[in-house]
């Protein structure tokens, strides 16, 4: 290949990024995670860390498989039939992989993902499903001031990552392991550090003790996806979860953004907590373990 062609292969790559972020970014909110590591990506100079397969119908996209690590998104037009040309091809492209990945997304593109995976062989360990929220909505004034007398709401600092690492581990844990999956104490140091120094955080104290936490996991221009929001047990039925989300989606609307989130369908309490905050469930989310 010459130079002229690596360059014109080049170009020609770099357009159709754009054009699958293009539609990524029309089907917000529920491509937040998927679009917002585009963005990271394309800011950090680091295009080979993710991969976008596109389904087109007269030059119009119609629906992508992104690959970012071992995470895949399906994102794609309800009105799609011919999805099954792209799941081969994609399964085929990274079937050495494929044992490993993690599907994230709305349910049903989730499921006619698993759909195909099965066609190769491919059976999941363990699935997800949760009701995926959305507010646009400043929260009622009263839940800025919820929770318990002394209840401080705050970023915190570099100083604090000590104090919030078991409160990170213990989300971890509940909230995020697949079934026999297995916590790396290191990890999760890592990634509380990675929350504090680059992530939007605040977390709620309690007579000198961190007692919860609310973090972003994805951001966007205009949307953001909330994640992370963990209430230590001893603590939790006093409205700790509600002040810091009400705290945390105020100052995201004053900056002209949208909030998303998506809560496990057997946590009602959770559920309460964001609905009286101001979120609404738009769909089913479901992320699936392979």
């Amino acid at each position: 290949m010459t130079l002229l062609e690596k360059i014109e292969n080049k170009r020609k790559a770099g357009a159709a990024e754009a054009r699958i972020m293009d539609f990524l970014e029309e089907k917000l909110p529920f491509s937040v995670a998927v679009y917002a590591k585009y963005l990271h990506a394309h800011a950090e100079r680091e295009k080979e860390t993710i991969h976008g397969l596109a389904l087109k119908e007269n030059g119009v996209i119609q629906g992508a498989i992104v690959r970012s690590g071992y995470t895949v998104y399906p994102v794609f037009d309800d009105e799609v039939k011919k999805f099954e040309k792209i799941a081969s091809f994609f399964f085929k492209k990274n079937v050495t992989d494929a044992r490993q990945f993690v599907f994230h997304g709305k349910a049903r593109e989730v499921e006619l993902l698993e759909h195909y995976a099965a066609e190769f062989g491919l059976q999941p360990v363990d699935h997800i499903v949760y009701d995926f929220m959305a507010t646009a909505d400043a929260p009622p004034a009263r839940e800025l001031y919820a929770g318990p007398p002394g209840l401080i709401v705050r970023q915190p600092g570099v100083s604090d990552i000590d104090r919030l690492f078991p409160l990170q581990a213990g989300y971890e844990q509940e909230e995020v392991l697949p079934k026999n999956g297995t916590f790396d104490p290191a990890v999760c140091r890592m990634i509380t550090e990675r929350l504090v120094k680059h992530e939007r955080i605040l977390i709620a104290e309690l007579g000198g003790r961190i007692v919860g936490k609310i973090n972003t996991n994805a951001v966007t221009p205009s949307w953001v996806q909330i994640g992370g929001v963990y209430v230590h047990p001893s603590y939790r039925q006093r409205g700790i979860a509600t002040r810091m989300t009400a705290v945390f989606v105020q100052g995201l609307l004053g900056e002209g953004k949208r909030a998303s989130l998506f809560v496990k369908k057997e946590k009602p309490a959770a559920r309460n907590v964001y609905s009286k905050v101001g979120f609404r469930v738009a769909g089913d989310y479901r992320i699936t373990y392979y």
